[in-house]
């Protein structure tokens, strides 16, 4: 289920299943998972005011990851400040031309020019780059490179996406790419602390409907047309 710690994994299911003793029973399980105990040893809450804005889509930040393993070198995600909501792309060569080429298809087509999109001032944001955001009429803004804050949920993201894809591929992490997609799908249904949702549920206005939905027909996997007219 993509789970995101003790109290992630207790909201999904408990929109789904109950049983005596759940929330016991969701806690001893997160403990028992090794790879997510090594990783949040020396977690640390982050500090810093969060910078989302007031309603879906006004304000997208972007920013680029270096990744060590692997043929592909760089994870590109673009957030939505206000719900969480991310796309990623895995890209061998960081240039500018591959990362507006990506935001134009996978974001501006995708949903909508955003008002305002905040940048580090990088190269891969470069004047090919800003020239098709500004073509979608939506407002650059660059923030200081030493002060990743200013980036708002974006950097908050990035250990959650790069924790996942270690659990996923392992500490090599050389097929990271492979597991991208499902961990950004992860990302877009685990529940926001800024908002109390999840992105998919701000974006579509109800709960995503899980594997663990289907399999065990819960009431989101429920064809309710069908029950009530028989």
């Amino acid at each position: 289920m993509g789970h995101r710690g003790e109290n992630e994994t207790y909201r999904r299911i408990k929109a789904r299943f109950w049983w005596e003793g759940m929330k016991k029973s969701v806690k001893k399980w997160v403990q028992s998972r090794l790879a997510c105990q090594k990783r949040s040893q020396n977690l640390k809450r982050e500090k810093g005011k969060s910078t989302a804005t007031s309603t879906i889509f006004e304000r997208v930040s972007i920013d680029a990851v270096h990744i060590k393993s692997g043929r592909w070198k760089y994870m590109v995600v673009a957030r939505d400040d206000f719900s969480g909501g991310s796309e990623t792309v895995g890209l061998v060569k960081l240039t500018a031309k591959a990362v507006s080429e990506w935001f134009t298809s996978e974001w501006i087509c995708r949903y909508v020019s955003p008002k305002e999109v905040t940048i580090d001032g990088g190269p891969e944001f470069g004047k090919e780059w800003q020239d098709a955001v500004k073509k979608a009429g939506s407002r650059i803004r660059v923030t200081k490179s030493y002060y990743p804050e200013s980036q708002g949920m974006v950097e908050r993201g990035h250990k959650q996406l790069k924790d996942a894809l270690v659990e996923m591929c392992g500490e090599s992490g050389g097929k990271w790419k492979k597991y991208l997609p499902l961990v950004t799908w992860a990302d877009r249904i685990s529940t926001k602390g800024t908002t109390g949702f999840s992105p998919f549920e701000l974006h579509f206005g109800q709960l995503p409907v899980l594997p663990i939905d289907i399999e065990t027909k819960t009431f989101s996997a429920v064809e309710w047309q069908r029950i009530s007219t028989t």
